[in-house]
């Protein structure tokens, strides 16, 4: 995230606050008067590969876009992604995107919650409470991929745990800007999200760029993302993204990617070789995340199914505990400041049939305690008169 001043205005509507979420910092639109979420992606002047010249004419990154001005091509792909998926429950909205000062910003509603990032901080989630969050997410990409889209950025950091427990997605736009900044084959192509081109020298050369873009994230790089070594690869298609559920799942319920992220080239390492961590970890979900996490992409389960095997998932759910509490997320001050200026979005709770009870258990143990001391006095009151009259 760039370092922003406080105060600073961008594209003479957006003012920046000193309140950060995740990699994101809050501002206030001056024009509609809402609070607002930017997030800076920088611009560097990348050189594109020579190679790239000798590609086909198809997979050659560009397209109407002046080829040596990598500012605009990531520019319209933000843009293009931002149009293309239309508003959806489980997804945060994009408003614009703009480049100024060295950094492309994308700019989007403000939602009272922390990332799911700042939330894992305070320890690992409970399998049942991360299978939830995750078909929230689930739920979200399905819009994206009926765009033709693939996401490529579904992180820790890119969802947010909103004050009623749902979760929403974002991060599109950001990825699509990263993806164009990579230069890849198909990078041009509106909405495409990441290339889908088999691998070739270019897009070699691409995947090296965007391991210093995208940095050692394991739900960003699913095996068909690396390269197969002395091979030409499957294309990246919306497999991807189930991969980074699955790695998403996993993450909630342990705190921990479940291969190693130290660098790129460690994770690398690890995804190939496809060796999976201890699966007790992972409880109940992990028959799940060994789907979600298949190295091949044509034996990963569909959207559709991923949501089906959650809510059979929470439907085994055990009972909440006797006397706990309704599920309330604790929001940080940075996060609790300015939040009674909301957005105008209308955002209906998750489907009562796809929200195990657990995260809203049943209140009436609530006024069990009230009852009992009523009782205790009650009867106290009742012995009192006894012995009063007996006294007599």
């Amino acid at each position: 995230m760039a370092r922003a001043s406080t105060g600073r205005l961008l594209a003479e509507r957006y003012q920046l606050t000193e309140r950060r979420r995740g990699a994101a910092v809050e501002a206030m639109d001056l024009r509609s008067g809402a609070p607002v979420l930017l997030e800076a992606v920088p611009l560097p002047e990348l050189v594109r590969p020579f190679d790239q010249l000798t590609e086909p004419e198809g997979e050659r990154p560009g397209g109407d876009v002046d080829e040596n001005d990598v500012a605009t091509l990531a520019l319209t792909q933000a843009n293009a992604v931002a149009q293309a998926v239309g508003d959806h429950p489980r997804l945060n909205q994009v408003f614009q995107a703009f480049a100024e000062s060295g950094y492309l910003w994308t700019v989007g509603e403000s939602v009272a919650g922390v990332t799911l990032a700042q939330l894992l901080e305070a320890g690992p989630l409970t399998p049942y409470r991360a299978a939830e969050l995750v078909h929230d997410v689930a739920t979200g990409l399905e819009a994206v991929h009926r765009a033709g889209i693939v996401h490529g950025n579904v992180t820790a950091l890119s969802v947010t745990v909103c004050e009623d427990g749902t979760a929403l997605l974002g991060g599109l736009a950001v990825s699509a800007a990263q993806e164009a900044l990579c230069g890849g084959p198909g990078a041009a192509q509106a909405g495409a999200g990441v290339p889908t081109a088999l691998w070739s020298p270019a897009r070699v050369r691409a995947r090296d760029a965007r391991s210093v873009v995208v940095g050692p994230v394991a739900e960003r790089w699913a095996p068909e993302q690396l390269g197969v070594v002395d091979g030409t690869g499957v294309p990246v298609g919306p497999a991807a993204d189930v991969w980074a559920l699955g790695v998403l799942l996993y993450r909630a319920c342990t705190g921990m990617a479940p291969f190693p992220e130290g660098d790129a080239e460690q994770l690398f390492y690890a995804v190939r070789a496809g060796v999976l961590p201890d699966p007790r970890s992972a409880g109940p979900v992990w028959p799940l995340v060994v789907r979600l996490l298949d190295a091949d992409p044509n034996r990963r389960p569909g959207l559709g199914a991923v949501r089906v095997a959650l809510r059979r998932l929470l439907q085994r759910a055990p009972e909440p505990l006797t006397g706990a509490t309704e599920f309330r997320l604790e929001l940080p001050p940075s996060s609790r400041a300015g939040t009674a200026a909301r957005l105008p979005v209308q955002r209906p709770p998750a489907e009562v049939a796809e929200r195990h009870h657990h995260a809203a258990p049943r209140r009436g143990t609530v006024l069990l305690g009230p009852l009992l001391v009523g009782g205790i006095i009650l009867v106290t009151l009742l012995a009192l008169v006894l012995v009063s009259m007996l006294a007599r």
